[in-house]
């Protein structure tokens, strides 16, 4: 007896079913989520980079910034909230983070960080939240800085806010430098000036002035990679916004590993 087969019967796979196990998945040590501002092109790299390591999940979300190109910085614009609660919403909607870093130093500076907690504990009711401006601070305490060094690419009234701040925390800042190039828009050249332009304006400032540590603040600026180097060659502290809020964001989530390669800071 021949038996006749199709064309679908011969296609068919045959089906089986296999049991699993689950574990705690790629976050077995904590969940970091990150709400990072829609223009910023260099707090996403790096934040990858350092937080890097087993056990560590970083999940990120964008909120959107509210200033475009060649449009100034302005602390009106930066006390901004709408889309931060939204933002937060979307970072994982499997599993609630343990740790909220929201992603802009000067933003966060203006809003100021009770106010993000509040936001940020709409969404995560148990989250921990650290932003760039309170890592700086905490970033100061925890490798007991005292006179202090100011780089940013903030315009001066900006600048000034933050480093008053910094003042008002308990910190001298006996010297500030902001970068300015008069034929350039410096809050869009912020991601695109060198490592090495930041390099020699630390070098200078520690020249001309005693200081124990020198800050960099704003989270687009490429600072992370030359830390290491520039601490051996100075002696001195380099602390940078994005180092600051990847380590607050570390430590807040229970994870005190010291770790090579990012400077001073991350070995504390």
């Amino acid at each position: 007896m021949t038996i006749e087969t199709t064309d679908t019967d011969q296609n068919e796979p045959t089906w089986s079913e296999d049991p699993y196990s689950v574990d705690e998945g790629v976050g077995w040590r904590a969940h970091i989520g990150m709400v990072i501002y829609s223009n910023d092109q260099t707090l996403p790299h790096e934040g990858r980079v350092m937080l890097n390591f087993p056990g560590v999940a970083l999940f990120e979300s964008r909120i959107h910034a509210y200033r475009g190109t060649n449009q100034p910085l302005t602390a009106e614009g930066l006390s901004n909230t709408s889309g931060i609660e939204g933002a937060a919403r979307l970072i994982n909607t499997m599993r609630p983070s343990d740790v909220v870093a929201i992603g802009c130093t000067s933003a966060a500076m203006v809003i100021g960080n009770d106010e993000l907690h509040r936001l940020v504990r709409r969404i995560h009711p148990n989250a921990q939240v650290t932003d760039p401006f309170t890592g700086i601070k905490a970033a100061l305490t925890a490798t007991e800085a005292k006179r202090v060094g100011f780089i940013s690419p903030y315009p001066r009234d900006v600048a000034e806010r933050m480093t008053n701040g910094f003042q008002e925390a308990g910190f001298e800042i006996p010297v500030a430098t902001t970068f300015k190039n008069p034929t350039g828009f410096v809050s869009d050249d912020a991601p695109f000036i060198t490592p090495d332009s930041m390099a020699a304006a630390t070098r200078r400032l520690i020249n001309e002035t005693e200081l124990d540590t020198v800050v960099i603040a704003c989270t687009q600026m490429r600072a992370a990679e030359m830390i290491e180097a520039l601490e051996e060659e100075t002696g001195k502290t380099i602390i940078s916004s994005n180092q600051a809020l990847c380590w607050h964001a570390l430590r807040l989530a229970g994870c005190d590993d010291k770790i090579d390669g990012w400077g001073r800071l991350f070995r504390s």
